[in-house]
């Protein structure tokens, strides 16, 4: 079974994702989503996803 999740690809997944997100806002196009609200939704989206792929194994 492949990893799609391996450094090699998160990190700059990830980069890229974060590069998005500031041009688009930047650009007006996420003026409705508020970045003090955004970013706890994705720390805590991402903790449990790592909760929920360590069960996994």
């Amino acid at each position: 079974m492949k990893q799609y999740w391996r450094n090699e690809y998160f990190w700059p997944g990830v980069l890229i994702l974060v590069g998005l997100y500031f041009l688009l806002r930047n650009v007006g196009l996420l003026d409705w989503l508020r970045s003090d609200i955004f970013w706890p939704i994705v720390l805590i989206g991402l903790g449990v996803w790592l909760i929920v792929r360590r069960s996994w194994r």
